[in-house]
Formats: structure tokens, C-alpha cells, sequence
């Protein structure tokens, strides 16, 4: 009997559609059963007429119309109804909370419930089902599909409801009296020297597939700006240069500007540069109040930016930390197929010359596959400002997609489940993290008085400064660049026999040079089990001994 089963088993196709008319058997088409019935509950037809007009057996139709057989035909699913309702709702509770299931997943779950309850099914191996059983699993929920998934980092993941509420409603107030053209939101992104990967045709075996193509790791930044009416304003690119040539300019989009630095990143300096040959030109054409969206990155804060917004009535507004998937235009609905126009216009490139993209040919070919979108590109400007709540002004559409403990349905999964995804989400509990210079609600607009207001919190001269930085701000700090200029300091070590420093407010040498006197600045290295670091320090106190100096 076993021999039989595992023989039926390997014989069953991976998915099983059953043919209609076998043995007498269903011989009719289930969309003219259901049509059927409701003719008959319509009172339309007759049930004998009914039959005879969609061809349905009489005896079928009197069974359905009666509900005598509820149960399907044939073999009937492993898991009742109300089990496999159960499972659905925790597979979209998993995924609403971040953390979906793959297939293999599922099928473990499901090992693991006939296991505790000791049911032992034949039809499944060790009690694990097949992937037979997943397609139909599937096939009977289609509410549920199957997508690629993209990662995200945990603390974009522990985005609070309650964050996102403070937002808008301080946005809400920002965006007084704002219409569409007056509101824009900027963002930089990088332009990468890849196509990517795409499907060629291959012989069947092969194993690997290649095809011959220069690419690199080199990337341009380039910074966007785009109004709530579909408008965009002109890029400005970033080439990663000590100097910039008339060739790197010439054929780009209209209005387009070109400027370097040593990194290739945005600076305070470059952004300060964007915002007054972009941002304030733009608005200037525009009247009443304006509204200026961008991230909180510490690049873009600058009192001079402040106050230029302030003097041509702009209202300069940062997203919350950890949010730009869900809360910036430019990252939810434009810069991906702006990104996929890209790859193309670079594959197509790339096929025809060698080598990596000289920078003389960028600007054509960012024309190039910005003008690919065509009128697509208002539209997806627009969705993005709808997408994220903006324009229209609709936070609903953005607070539905974040799933709280209070709003988690306790009948789709037990509270054990809600806690342990709870977890999962928000991650093991943190120690708080340094206060930022200027702090500034997310959603509120920045004025001058802010920044006056941090000066006046600024700490006792002598005392260490504190410095924070937020989240995304790590994404564009060099750590080799840094170390480098840390050794490039010229330090004679000769002149000045430096000890180990105290971590106390004030560090001690223990010896001094004869040239120094109370009030010198010299610099101090601070030895490490590991490594060594450079102060500033002010010499407070001289003795024969000893020297008492602050560091800055």
C-alpha cells in the first residue's frame, strides 16, 4: 500500500487542474453553476429551466441552491477552513509588520501544528507539505501572492505611528495657504556606472551566464527637485573632482549645473550653492508662501539657508528621521523609474564603446534618460506627492501603511505572535542617543531662532563637545578620508613630551618644555590600548611637575 502511495505521489503533476467530464463528473462549466443560481435566486428562472438553459445537472444545482454538500469534491485540504483563516490573517499580520514568510516558511509552520496537535498525515513527508500543497494553498486564498522582497533596515522598520502623526500635524500647518507649484521637495541620489543584471538566452545547462561589459564602482551625485504640480527643477550634478571642465557641462538637460568636490558628496558649501542658484530662482517666479521638503541631513542646515528662506517667505520643513521611504516624493514614486531609464540609456551606451563613462558624456546621457520618461515624469512626480500625503494633504495615506500594537486583530494571531514581531520590529531596547544641535520637530519649519537658541545652550568653555549624528547622516561620512587627515597633522613630538591624557575634564603632562607659557594652545595626543587620538588644549596651570591643561 505504501509502494501504491509514493508512486500516486510522484506521478501527480506539480499543479493539478482537474479535467471536466472524467467518469460523468462535473461536467459543466463552474461559471454557469453560479450563474445558474443566481437566476434561481432572482427568481428569473425555474430551477428545472435554469438547469436546462446553462446546461447545469438538475441534481447539482438543487444540491447548491440547497447547500447539501458544502464540501468540494474529492479530497479535501489538510487543514480545515477556520485553521487555514487562521493562517491567513498571521501571514498578512507577518507581513504588515515587516517581516514576511517565504514558501518554505509556511510549509514549516504547518509541520509544526500537525506535530503539537499529533496528527500524523500521510500525504506529507515527516508531516512537511510539498510544494503541491502551497500552490494550493494559494489557489484557494487569492488575496495572497507571492513578490520579490527588498530589504530595510531595522530602524526604518521602527518608524512609530506616533512619530509620523507629529509630523503631520506640524506639516499641516507648514503647508497653510501652500499651493501645488509652491510646495518642492530635493533630494540627491547617485548615478552608477552599471546596468545591472538582465536575462539573455542561454543554452539549456549552462551554468553561468555572462556577458562581456565595462562597468565600475564609480557614481555621480546629482541632486532633484520636484514640485507638487509635476514640475522639476534643474538638476545639479557633482562630479568627484579637484577641478571642473567646460567638456563635463555641455549637452545636459536645460538649466542643468555642474560643480565637484573632493568626495563626489553634497557639502553645507555645495548645498548652500544649489539652494541659491535653484531653489531661490525658482521660488522667486512663484507668489505667497512656499514650502522647502528635504531630509535631516546635517549637510543641509546651515543658518545662511535659513535665512535666505525666511527673507523670500519659505518655509523650510525636515522629515523625520528613518522616513524618506514612505514620507519624500522623490524616493517613492520618481528616482526608480528615473533609475530604470537610466540602466537603459547606460546598457545601451555601453554596448556600443568601452571602457567606463567619461565624464564628457554624462550630461547627454542623463538628458538623455530623463527625456526617456516623457510625460511620465510629471506623472510620477505628482504620485509621489499623493503617495505620501502631501498633495492632496491626506496623512491617512501614509498612517494605514504603519501597523501598531493597538490596531494588530488579536483573532488573526495570538499575543504571543503580536509581541514577537513586536520585538523583531523595534529590536532590543537602546540606550538614548545624543541630542542633535539644533533640535527641531519633524514637520515644523526652521527659523534663525533656532540656531540662536542653540548657542545659548552651547556648554561651559573647557568642556567636551558632544557631537551627533543622525542615522542617514552615517551613509555619507568618508572614514578613510578622515583617518587620512589625521595623519597627514604634523605633529613634532620632539618639542612637546606629551603623557597619557585623564578622561577627566582636565589632562595632566608630566613634563613641560621650557618654551611654554599659561594660556598656549598646544596639541595633546591621547594613547589608546589601540590607537591614538589629537586634542586642541588650553594650558591652564605650569609647575615643575605637572601641567593642567583643558581640552577643546
Amino acid at each position: 500500500m505504501v509502494d501504491v502511495i509514493q508512486g500516486h505521489r510522484e506521478m501527480m503533476p506539480r499543479k493539478y487542474k482537474k479535467k471536466l467530464g472524467a467518469y460523468g463528473k462535473r461536467n459543466y462549466n463552474p461559471q454557469y453553476l453560479e450563474r445558474a443560481l443566481n437566476a434561481v435566486r432572482q427568481k428569473k428562472y425555474s430551477m428545472r429551466r435554469a438547469s436546462e438553459f446553462y446546461g447545469v445537472p438538475y441534481t447539482t444545482l438543487n444540491h447548491h441552491f440547497h447547500n447539501r454538500h458544502p464540501l468540494q469534491y474529492g479530497g479535501q485540504p489538510v487543514l480545515d477552513r477556520e485553521c487555514e483563516n487562521l493562517l491567513l490573517n498571521a501571514l498578512q499580520t507577518c507581513a504588515e509588520w515587516g517581516f514576511p514568510l517565504k514558501p518554505i516558511n509556511i510549509r514549516e509552520i504547518v509541520q509544526q501544528f500537525l506535530n503539537k496537535r499529533g496528527i500524523t498525515e500521510r500525504r506529507f513527508q515527516d508531516n512537511l507539505p510539498g510544494e503541491g500543497w502551497f500552490n494550493g494553498f494559494m489557489a484557494r486564498h487569492p488575496e495572497l501572492t507571492i513578490k520579490m522582497a527588498e530589504n530595510t533596515k531595522r530602524v526604518r522598520a521602527a518608524v512609530t505611528y506616533e512619530s509620523i502623526e507629529e509630523y503631520f500635524r506640524n506639516l499641516r500647518d507648514a503647508m497653510k495657504d501652500v499651493p501645488p507649484q509652491n510646495c518642492v521637495n530635493y533630494d540627491e541620489t547617485n548615478f552608477v556606472d552599471n546596468p545591472g543584471a538582465a536575462k539573455v538566452v542561454m543554452k539549456k545547462g549552462s551554468k553561468h551566464a555572462y556577458r562581456t561589459l565595462d562597468t565600475s564602482k564609480t557614481s555621480i551625485t546629482v541632486m532633484f527637485a520636484i514640485a507638487g504640480n509635476g514640475a522639476r527643477l534643474p538638476p545639479y550634478v557633482v562630479y568627484r573632482a579637484k577641478h571642473i571642465y567646460e567638456g563635463w557641462t555641455e549637452g545636459g538637460l536645460e538649466g542643468a549645473i555642474y560643480n565637484r568636490s573632493i568626495r563626489g558628496w553634497f557639502d553645507s558649501e555645495l548645498f548652500e550653492d544649489w539652494f541659491r542658484r535653484v531653489a531661490i530662482p525658482y521660488f522667486r517666479k512663484l507668489e505667497g508662501p512656499k514650502l522647502l521638503i528635504g531630509d535631516n541631513l546635517k549637510s543641509h542646515l546651515t543658518i545662511d539657508v535659513i535665512q535666505e528662506c525666511e527673507k523670500n517667505d519659505i518655509k523650510f520643513v525636515l522629515l523625520p528621521p528613518n522616513s524618506t521611504h514612505m514620507l519624500q516624493p522623490l524616493d517613492v514614486a520618481y528616482f526608480r523609474p528615473l533609475k530604470g531609464a537610466w540602466r537603459k540609456t547606460l546598457e545601451e551606451w555601453k554596448l556600443k564603446n568601452k571602457g567606463v563613462i567619461p565624464k564628457t558624456v554624462f550630461p547627454t546621457l542623463l538628458k538623455k534618460a530623463v527625456e526617456s520618461l516623457g510625460d511620465r515624469e510629471g506623472d510620477n512626480a505628482r504620485a509621489g506627492f499623493k503617495a505620501c500625503g502631501i498633495v492632496p494633504f491626506n496623512p491617512e495615506v501614509v498612517l494605514k501603511k504603519i501597523k501598531t500594537v493597538d490596531n494588530a486583530s488579536e483573532s488573526s494571531m495570538t499575543q504571543v505572535l503580536v509581541e514577537h514581531l513586536h520585538q523583531l520590529k523595534t529590536g532590543p531596547n537602546e540606550a538614548p542617543k545624543r541630542g542633535k544641535k539644533v533640535s527641531i520637530a519633524a514637520g515644523k519649519s526652521i527659523t534663525s531662532a533656532d540656531f540662536n537658541q542653540g548657542k545659548e545652550n552651547k556648554r561651559p568653555k573647557g568642556r567636551k563637545r558632544q557631537i551627533s549624528i543622525s542615522d542617514e547622516d552615517e551613509e555619507f561620512i568618508d572614514l578613510e578620508a578622515l583617518e587620512t587627515e589625521q595623519e597627514n597633522l604634523e605633529i613634532n613630538e620632539d618639542d612637546y613630551e606629551i603623557g597619557n591624557c585623564s578622561t577627566d575634564q582636565e589632562s595632566e603632562i608630566s613634563r613641560q618644555p621650557d618654551t611654554l607659557i599659561l594660556g598656549d594652545f598646544v596639541i595633546t595626543k591621547y594613547s589608546t590600548n589601540k590607537n591614538h587620538r589629537f586634542y586642541i588644549s588650553k594650558i591652564l596651570e605650569i609647575s615643575e611637575t605637572e601641567m593642567v591643561m583643558s581640552l577643546l
